[in-house]
């Protein structure tokens, strides 16, 4: 081969080179801020004191000294269905459903109703069950969303386009109505609705997050307990803390723009989580002091760091679906995701049903 080819298959070789580090993200990490030294994101100030002045509908901080500052995010979307929040029994605690769930998913959500979102499995807590939805142009699925509101009275769907980049702002939505319309739950748990649940380890874990599952049944016994916890700040799932992906072909690209930082902070995947009334209250009124941000658990992970809110880690809210080999693999499953098949979800749900472990 001639030199002067050599020099050339060099030169391409070197440019398709720099192509594919550039194409997978490479340099973009050299210009990435460092999380732990440089880490803010807006808005700046005491966003606590705001939120807290906010909720108390005040105008100024408590000492008078400083003037409340308008919020910089508020999801101004309209309810088109909403579920009006019943009245329930003091003495008896309260869990409420909110489960994500896209306008075409109309056997998911049947599903739901019959296995574990089924409002009255128990005697001694109140459930309740919403599944957020947003809109859409198409007629028919709006008319799908028109006729399970009539027929179950269990949607809440706001104007907004239901789509997979909108999460953030159906999880939000979600909040608002909590703090609007249904603000009496001790707890509440947000879930996708490919999601299995077992509402029973649901109980145990709330009963007492330190404890689960080292002695799940036991704790049976304590969940009325916690209907007088007023002040409990809990936001529960399983925590992760990762780097933002670069990669140009990636769907969950973030750009530099977008997020400067090598790490995010913290955060509870998306998929399942619960927070107590005073961690949901707290993180809806930080929110609207925190600038928005596309993916639902990033957002929420970086509202709980604004809300100095700490997270609860629990390994038995599976982001990837455990193998199951029968009801006793799955005695301390609290939730899984990647059920898409309603019949398999509902076979494995009613099995660990009649195992006591749903």
């Amino acid at each position: 081969m001639k030199p002067r080819h050599k020099r050339i298959y060099k030169y391409a070789a070197l440019i398709a080179g720099i192509f594919l580090l550039d194409f997978f993200g490479v340099f973009t990490h050299f210009f990435e801020l460092d999380y732990e030294t440089k880490f803010h994101y807006p808005m700046d100030g005491d966003v606590v004191k705001y939120a807290e002045a906010r909720k108390n509908k005040q105008s100024h901080i408590d000492d008078g000294s400083e003037e409340v500052p308008n919020p910089i995010n508020l999801y101004n979307y309209t309810f088109l269905h909403q579920r009006q929040c019943d009245a329930v029994e003091a003495k008896k605690p309260q869990l409420t459903l909110l489960i994500k769930s896209a306008l075409g998913n109309v056997e998911r959500r049947d599903a739901i109703r019959r296995t574990w979102g089924y409002e009255q499995r128990f005697s001694d807590v109140h459930i309740r069950r919403v599944f957020l939805l947003g809109a859409s142009m198409d007629a028919k699925l709006m008319d799908i969303a028109d006729h399970e509101a009539r027929e179950y009275a269990d949607i809440v769907q706001a104007d907004f386009l239901d789509a997979y980049f909108n999460n953030t702002i159906k999880t939000m939505m979600g909040f608002k109505w909590v703090v609007e319309k249904c603000p009496r739950a001790q707890y509440y748990m947000f879930v996708d609705d490919d999601y299995y649940v077992s509402m029973k380890n649901v109980l145990r874990f709330i009963a007492h997050p330190a404890l689960y599952p080292e002695n799940a049944i036991s704790l049976n016994s304590m969940w009325e307990k916690k209907a007088s916890m007023e002040h409990e700040k809990l936001f529960a799932g399983f925590v992760f803390q990762s780097r933002p992906l670069r990669h140009k072909f990636s769907k969950w690209l973030v750009t530099l723009k977008e997020y400067p930082f090598n790490r995010w902070p913290p955060y509870v995947t998306a998929g399942a989580f619960i927070l107590s009334r005073a961690a949901l209250t707290d993180l809806y009124y930080v929110s609207q002091y925190t600038k928005h941000f596309r993916f639902d658990d990033i957002y929420l992970g970086l509202v709980a760091l604004k809300a100095r809110i700490n997270l609860t880690h629990c390994g038995n809210f599976h982001f990837h679906r455990p193998r199951y080999s029968g009801p006793d693999s799955y005695r301390f499953v609290v939730a899984s995701h990647e059920f898409d098949n309603t019949n398999e979800m509902e076979r494995i749900w009613n099995e660990c049903r009649s195992a006591n472990y749903a």
